[in-house]
This record gives structure tokens, C-alpha cells and sequence, in this order.
């Protein structure tokens, strides 16, 4: 299950760059903890390649660079289950703030479960 927000923000400065353009927050769909070390991928129809970025300790990422146009969104980390939003409408001076619920791969999935009980076990000690 992925949950995701869309909102424009006509004043987004909340101690981040004031030329955002594109910005939100990864947490964990079950533990509701930020992600760090997301990779959040951004392309656009006509634009040669993606521009990519990590998400920090806090799970937030920003795209300032982008075209004022429809850009579409890959999120993804060993671990969780690869989430893609698309036809996102990036204007400007009109910031726009994605909140994204990232799921944890199942654990039949993949055997290598570091990643989600790492998590956890931050949960407990915070």
C-alpha cells in the first residue's frame, strides 16, 4: 500500500533552499519513520536522462533544477518496494510537496532482510 500527498505550497521555506521547485518527505508506510538514502529519480517527457537525489536523515529530498512541465517520480531502496508517481505538474514559483509512504518488500520476497529490521530497531530507540 503506498499513500501520497500532493500539495502546492505558495511559501515552502522551512529552512530548505528558497528555489525549490520539487519536495517532499519518504517515510515508512509501517513504522511512519523517515527513510534516509532514498533514491528519488525524476525524468520528463523531451529532458535526456533523470536527475536524481537522495533523501537525508529527516527522509527529505528537493528537486531544484526541473522544467516548468509534467515530470514523473521513481522512488527506490534495497529493501522497500520501488514506487513510481508520474504526471506530476511542476510550475514555477509554485513549489509542489509530495509526502510518500514507502512499503517495505515483503519478506518472501527478498532474503536479505537488513534493511526493515534496521528500521525497527530504531523505532525502540529513539
Amino acid at each position: 500500500m503506498f499513500f501520497i500527498a500532493v500539495a502546492a505550497k505558495a511559501n515552502t521555506n522551512e529552512g530548505r533552499p528558497a528555489d525549490v521547485r520539487l519536495h517532499g518527505y519518504v517515510a515508512d508506510a509501517i513504522t511512519k519513520k523517515p527513510v534516509s538514502g532514498v533514491t528519488v529519480s525524476a525524468t520528463a517527457p523531451g529532458i535526456a536522462g533523470a536527475t536524481e537525489v537522495t533523501t537525508d536523515a529527516d527522509g527529505y529530498f528537493s528537486f531544484c533544477q526541473l522544467p516548468a512541465q509534467q515530470v514523473n517520480l521513481q522512488f527506490g531502496k534495497k529493501g522497500y518496494q520501488v514506487f513510481k508517481k508520474t504526471n506530476i505538474s511542476v510550475k514555477e514559483k509554485t513549489p509542489v510537496k509530495i509526502l510518500v509512504e514507502f512499503t517495505p518488500e515483503s519478506k518472501d520476497e527478498d532474503s536479505d532482510e537488513t534493511e526493515y529490521p534496521i528500521l525497527r530497531m530504531l523505532q525502540f530507540n529513539r
